[in-house]
């Protein structure tokens, strides 16, 4: 079924890309109604028998790949002149978690981008030293979510309200900020 399509759609572009005089003359009775196969059976049990039984239609033949349809790579061409280039209603959400990890001296975030909303933030400590964390707006030190003090190899998690931005997330324990444990956070 599917070969047929691809013939008759190859005949169309054929027809539309060459001048009439250069393609032979085909008459509608044949064009529409393909030629009948006959399938003969072989009279014993053979290697032919079985493989013609059992034969799979092939897709993604070189008919296909010259045409461009079928399976294989595509490109999108993007949006239409003078159309919105919006996601799609049905795109994936952006996460809404980020782990934190906190060594000396630095911060790591899990993921740099999440979505906007309710955000579990996980303050993890993977160093030695005892590590806090804030999360205020960039550019600010005011803190909106504010983690206590925990030792090495424990965790706490926060669900923190984050609007679309970027935040600031750094420890408050002396001279830790200034070390380089400080890191920025995108919400969208």
């Amino acid at each position: 079924m599917m070969a047929r399509v691809l013939a008759g759609v190859a005949a169309v572009l054929l027809a539309a890309a060459l001048p009439s005089s250069a393609l032979p003359a085909v008459t509608n009775a044949a064009a529409a109604k393909p030629a009948k196969q006959v399938k003969r059976p072989c009279p014993k049990r053979t290697r032919c028998a079985l493989l013609t039984r059992h034969r799979r239609p092939v897709v993604g033949g070189p008919l296909e790949r010259l045409l461009g349809v079928g399976p294989g790579p595509t490109t999108d061409p993007g949006p239409a002149p003078g159309q919105p280039d919006d996601p799609a209603p049905n795109a994936p959400a952006l996460p809404r978690f980020v782990s934190v990890a906190a060594r000396e001296f630095s911060l790591t975030l899990s993921r740099p981008l999440v979505g906007a909303g309710a955000v579990t933030v996980e303050l993890r400590n993977s160093g030695e030293d005892p590590h806090n964390l804030v999360v205020s707006p960039e550019g600010t030190h005011t803190p909106l979510a504010s983690f206590s003090e925990i030792g090495p190899g424990t965790y706490e998690r926060r669900s923190v309200t984050l609007a679309s931005g970027r935040y600031q997330l750094w420890c408050s324990l002396e001279f830790h900020e200034n070390l380089g444990m400080s890191t920025t956070l995108n919400v969208q």
